[in-house]
Formats: C-alpha cells, sequence, structure tokens
C-alpha cells in the first residue's frame, strides 16, 4: 500500500479556496490511502476555535476529514517531525504541504513533495 499523507496547511489552505485536499488527493493518487496524524486533528481544532474564515475552514475540513474516511495515525508530537518520520518508514509517500520550510526539507531528501495551487491542482 502506497501513502499520501496531508499536512494542515494544505488542508487549510484548500478549503479557504473551496478545493478539498482529500478529493484532490484521491483523485491525483487513487491506488493510495490518504493519512493524516491525529496531530494535524488538533491543529485543526485549535484553528476551528477562531471565529472568523480560518476557523470556519478548518471546521469543514474537520467534518470532511470524518465523512472521507480519511486514516489518522496516533501521534501527539510534532506534525511536521511525524511527517519526516512517516515518509522516512513508508515506501514511495507523497506528501502534501503548503508550509514552505518543511516542503524543502521533504524535497531535500527526495521525498515526493506537493503544494496545493489556488486552482486546486498540486505543483512540485
Amino acid at each position: 500500500m502506497e501513502y499520501v499523507i496531508i499536512d494542515t496547511s494544505s488542508i487549510v489552505f484548500g478549503f479557504s479556496f473551496n478545493k478539498d485536499v482529500f478529493e484532490i488527493a484521491r483523485q491525483e493518487f487513487p491506488k493510495c490511502e490518504i493519512v493524516i496524524s491525529d496531530g494535524v486533528i488538533g491543529e485543526l481544532r485549535k484553528i476551528a476555535e477562531n471565529s472568523g474564515v480560518k476557523g470556519s475552514h478548518a471546521k469543514t475540513a474537520l467534518l470532511s476529514i470524518k465523512s472521507k474516511n480519511v486514516k489518522v495515525h496516533n501521534n501527539r508530537g510534532n506534525v511536521d517531525s511525524w511527517i519526516h518520520k512517516a515518509a522516512a518508514s513508508y515506501k514511495n509517500p507523497v506528501i502534501i504541504t503548503n508550509d514552505t520550510a518543511l516542503f524543502k526539507s521533504l524535497k531535500q531528501k527526495g521525498i515526493i513533495v506537493f503544494k496545493l495551487g489556488k486552482s486546486g491542482f498540486l505543483k512540485n
């Protein structure tokens, strides 16, 4: 089984432009399982506490995670650290993140990494 790991930054970014990164990942990588960490859930819950646009996007993302059957791995630590560890332990994982520092560090390690564009296309 191959995996697509999605970071909080791409989830919130996508929903802010009415793009569902989970659906986009399923279309682009239909044979892969979509994975996030429970740290991502925690970050989304924290963002959802805010009243405003980002808070509402985070709430929508949390509902989407439940309805899209996204696999959630247990992780109580830093999300970026978990992504690095997961990327090292999975065979040929795909990472989707809009966090520039994380994107660069993963790319330097030769990991397949994409950013979600405003149009809903993945770019690397």
